[in-house]
């Protein structure tokens, strides 16, 4: 029994960092540091993904290095924050945001709006690879959390509109 469990570790462990390279609190740093007193550009966001639109916020150190990027998607019922904290080439985490609104916002006679909940999920990347618990000690669906990471990195790492500041990030 313990060959078969130890087998599907290796397979699940094989595209994921280890634990030993990968220092968790810098990227979890990075991801929840103050974005005041970097230079900040923004662009819109081109594969719309509601009719309230997208923007996209990139933070950069003086020196011009990419410190943080912020993907906004509004909507009527909700938004969606991606958010992309640097440490460096081959360490960065990746923060999903969902937030929903207590009514739609377009009903302004129906009192009030504000958040109803807001969810994040937070993926860590080193060397380009997710950072993934051992199975055992997994606190959540390790493969639903593999396949969000993934769809996360892609759409951070790799959209077209912020490519010409993410090129240099291991993938």
């Amino acid at each position: 029994m313990r060959l078969p469990l130890a087998a599907a570790c290796l397979v699940l462990g094989a595209g994921t960092a280890t634990a030993a390279e990968c220092d968790l609190g810098a990227i979890e740093k990075a991801l929840s540091s103050t974005l005041g007193g970097l230079k900040m550009i923004e662009r819109e966001v081109t594969d719309v993904q509601s009719t309230e639109g997208g923007a996209w916020n990139i933070y950069r150190e003086k020196d011009g290095r990419v410190h943080t990027i912020i993907r906004i998607d509004g909507g009527e019922s909700g938004m969606g924050e991606r958010r992309l904290g640097i440490v460096g080439r081959k360490a960065y985490g990746i923060a999903v945001t969902r937030v929903d609104y207590m009514r739609h916002a377009f009903l302004e006679d129906q009192g009030p709006n504000a958040t109803a909940a807001r969810k994040t999920e937070y993926f860590y990347f080193c060397d380009g690879k997710l950072y993934l618990p051992p199975a055992a000690a997994a606190m959540f669906d390790i493969e639903a959390y593999a396949a969000s990471g993934r769809d996360a990195q892609k759409a951070m790492i790799l959209d077209k509109d912020v490519a010409d500041f993410t090129k240099g990030l291991a993938r």
